[in-house]
């Protein structure tokens, strides 16, 4: 749009207006705050308190209502009392002349005889950012810890957390870290959950929280009374610890065999790190577990939730890299549907490649090959590269394998057939006799295949097979002479390669060819590593022919696996961070979490220390100080024994 000239000016006239306007209605909210019969009714004043915190969230300067707004907390009516404390949360800092006021305020409120206002109370005063608020903490702290209802201790647990990360020596110095190992033992699930939480975060330096025989028994007692992130948290715990005998591990394994069955899938895959790691030093107990793991595993992927089905086919997949046997006999669950997201389906056919045997093969190729008319081009690349990578990890249905691809060549969709030729490159490279199925249409697919891969593999059969293959020399003098109009760099590179291994078993057909080459690779820069390439040929066939062919020709031939088949070390790193974000992102979490976070994580694994899990309660977050959360309680919590000894591991 054309504005006229001042038109800018008038909008900003316009809204210093709105602003003004605003303003005057602050006064008159003012006014309104006084009047005592907007006070007697409930109501109004929340609707005028509303106003009041939505002119702060729009940034006008409310301050100047402080005064009145404190008068508001006399309020019985908790919502006003939230806006309320919001509002001093938002000013105390910005006004420390009126932060005792705010501070004798919030202070009262911790003693009042509601447990929902002494909860709602601590939690912003413990929100304060005030330079001398770390003074007044802990005596409301302690209060709150020792209270009679169930929300202001798991409030007060938290608000340790926070007054660590205002001044962790404040905390140090008191006696808080002690009073949460003793409220371990409260009857209440959520103030032990939070306990574990603030535990494993003030003490993340040290390892987390310390943990010992008699706390992790006691846990997993009760383990029935939490919810099924509380159980998570739990569970994690237990993963840390080391039992003193084969017996307590099969005690602990039998206290959570219920924990596999249950409905919530971070609840199976917490179980299933317990599992795994407590049998880690017993070879044919770790076996039978993964087997006992593969029921709640396929229970799990058949939820009808693509998102809770992803997270356990990423574990399932890395499992598969262990013992692909275990879940063998399932693979028709592994069959993709035609409503599932490109990524279950991705996901679906590398679990497939790695649990398929000899017997099943023949079946599963039948099913992938009717995935390549998928509307996503990736998951019908995928499907075809599955059914190469099974003709190579099982050599017994090979033939079926290039057959089911020489198929997939005649089929009109370009993606398809160029993946195909890939999938048989790979296939030739382990198993070169079946070169001659694909002799005879060779040429034909020079002349339809255009995707840069596909061609490279392409010539790299005509260099690798060109002896055999009768018009291998006149495949390749088309792209010589139209070496200057490739754009692809791969694709160039290769075709120097092939040239060259050719001319080694045909010299007389390519000696031409091959200068012609050589002269149109160096004289073009455009690509160094090209360039670069060309020369080296060209001065090894110049120093010496015989040197030559036993550099550049030697066999490219695998005997063995392929090194994307051999288990690798990044492999056991993630399978040593199994439910966590480490097996979602496929990498380990020293790629993706900040270096001072994993430098914490390192003092975690390598004592007896805490290493957040990726089911989502890492540090206080998975506890909870909602105001609805918990009903209230006049039960005292009961007495527990003294904290563990600092020889735990805990340094308290």
């Amino acid at each position: 749009a054309v504005f006229a000239p001042g038109a800018s000016s008038a909008l900003v006239s316009m809204a210093q207006v709105v602003i003004e306007h605003k303003k005057g209605e602050v006064n008159e909210l003012k006014a309104t705050l006084r009047n005592p019969a907007v006070d007697r009714d409930p109501e109004k004043k929340r609707e005028v308190v509303k106003r009041v915190i939505a002119y702060m969230t729009l940034g006008i300067d409310v301050s100047k209502l402080f005064s009145e707004m404190i008068m508001a907390t006399s309020s019985k009516d908790h919502v006003i009392k939230k806006m309320v404390y919001l509002y001093i949360c938002n000013y105390a800092a910005t006004n420390p002349d009126l932060s005792l006021l705010a501070i004798n305020t919030l202070q009262k409120d911790c003693r009042d005889d509601d447990p929902m206002t002494r909860g709602l109370a601590l939690r912003s005063f413990t929100s304060l950012r005030l330079p001398n608020i770390v003074e007044y903490l802990p005596g409301v702290i302690q209060a709150g810890l020792r209270d009679q209802s169930p929300y202001v201790r798991k409030t007060a647990v938290l608000s340790c957390l926070k007054m660590h990360n205002y001044s962790a020596d404040a905390l140090a110095s008191s006696d808080m870290v002690n009073q949460l190992y003793t409220m371990l033992r409260d009857r209440d699930p959520q103030v032990v959950t939070n306990c574990i939480n603030a535990l494993n975060e003030i003490l993340a330096a040290e390892g987390g929280m310390a943990i010992n025989k008699p706390i992790i028994h006691h846990l997993l007692n009760r383990i029935k009374e939490f919810n099924e992130w509380s159980q998570c948290v739990v569970l994690e715990l237990v993963a840390r610890y080391k039992p003193e005998s084969p017996q307590e591990t099969f005690d602990i394994m039998n206290l959570l065999e219920e924990r596999l069955r249950h409905s919530n899938s971070a609840v199976v895959l917490a179980a299933t790190k317990v599992f795994l790691e407590l049998t880690q030093d017993m070879p044919q107990v770790h076996a039978q577990v993964y087997a006992r793991l593969k029921a709640p595993m396929m229970t799990l992927i058949a939820g009808g939730v693509f998102e809770q089905g992803f997270i356990c086919l990423k574990h399932i997949a890395l499992l598969t890299t262990r013992v692909p046997d275990v879940f063998a006999a399932e693979y028709k669950h592994f069959y993709c549907k035609y409503n599932e997201p490109s990524c279950v389906k991705l996901l679906k056919l590398d679990i497939l490649t790695a649990v398929a045997t000899q017997a099943t093969v023949p079946e599963i190729v039948d099913e992938i090959a009717e995935y390549i008319t998928e509307p996503d081009a990736n998951v019908a690349r995928a499907a075809v590269a599955a059914i190469g990578k099974l003709g190579v990890r099982v050599p017994e249905c090979g033939g079926g394998v290039v057959e089911q691809l020489l198929k997939l060549l005649e089929v009109d969709i370009d993606h398809v057939s160029a993946e195909a030729i890939i999938a048989m490159k790979n296939l030739l490279r382990k198993f070169p006799d079946r070169i001659e199925r694909f002799i005879g249409g060779i040429g034909t697919f020079f002349r339809n295949i255009d995707e840069p891969d596909a061609k490279v593999a392409l010539l790299w059969m005509v260099g690798e097979y060109g002896h055999v293959i009768p018009e291998a020399p006149y495949l390749l003098e088309p792209l010589i002479d139209n070496f200057a109009e490739e754009t692809s760099q791969a694709v160039r590179l290769e075709l120097l390669a092939a040239t060259v291994r050719l001319f080694f078993r045909r010299p007389a057909e390519l000696q031409q060819m091959l200068g012609r080459l050589l002269d149109a690779a160096i004289a073009d820069a455009s690509f160094t590593d090209v360039h670069d390439r060309a020369m080296l040929y060209y001065r090894l066939l110049q120093l010496d022919l015989g040197a030559a062919e036993r550099i550049l020709c030697r066999s490219e031939h695998v005997s063995g696996q392929f090194v994307e088949e051999v288990p690798s070390e990044l492999q056991d790193r993630i399978f040593e961070e199994f439910n966590s974000l480490a097996v979602i992102y496929g990498e380990p979490s020293e790629r993706f979490v900040k270096p001072e976070l994993l430098q914490v994580r390192r003092v975690a694994t390598n004592g007896n220390g805490a290493s957040n899990g990726a089911a989502g309660h890492a540090g206080a977050g998975g506890g909870s100080d909602d105001d609805e959360s918990d009903e209230e309680s006049d039960e005292e919590p009961t007495a527990a024994p003294p904290p563990p000894p600092a020889a735990a591991g805990g340094g308290i």
